[in-house]
């Protein structure tokens, strides 16, 4: 194949194949190649994270919008087993009174209510704490995003809930 070491050479040059790697391939060395279309990556791809693990792990997101409007739970049913580390609410409007957002296990709360009420649009906020008790979400089991307000409607919001995949 003509094209097949100039193809090895810049694969070379681009510093993704070392010298031995390009000497073997360049010597008519069978190649295989395994390329995944990062357009389709997600958390279905991503390994489990150990505890102590050597090899970092990826996270994943779980992105929720909270309409405006009446109290509500939003519910995602999660395929695999995740670890809830860190939750991020951008405000769609002005808060209203009394407006609060909280992610749960199921049921259960795993963060503390997140007052958003005296919010304007696109503030941010995240919640003070975290049950590490109740962090980690079952495969199979939701993970919910409850909101209400006593005041008017709830403004609306983005809700990213950041974790990662554990046994």
């Amino acid at each position: 194949m003509p094209g097949r070491k100039t193809v090895i050479k810049d694969l070379h040059d681009g510093g993704l194949l070392s010298t031995a790697d390009a000497t073997a391939l360049q010597a008519d060395a069978t190649l295989s190649l395994n390329v995944d279309n990062a357009a389709n990556t997600t958390g279905a791809d991503v390994a489990v994270v150990a505890d102590v693990n050597v090899v970092g792990g990826l996270l994943v997101a779980h992105r929720i919008l909270l309409a405006s409007g009446a109290d509500a739970d939003v519910d995602v049913l999660l395929t695999h087993k995740t670890r809830v580390v860190d939750v991020v609410i951008v405000l769609k409007g002005a808060g209203t009174t009394g407006a609060d957002v909280q992610v749960q296990n199921v049921t259960t709360a795993i963060t503390d209510l997140i007052d958003v009420s005296s919010g304007s649009d696109e503030d941010v906020f995240r919640p003070a704490s975290i049950d590490d008790a109740q962090q980690e979400i079952a495969a199979a089991a939701n993970l919910r995003v409850a909101y209400s307000s006593t005041g008017a409607d709830f403004p609306g919001a983005e809700v990213t809930v950041i974790g990662y995949r554990v046994a």
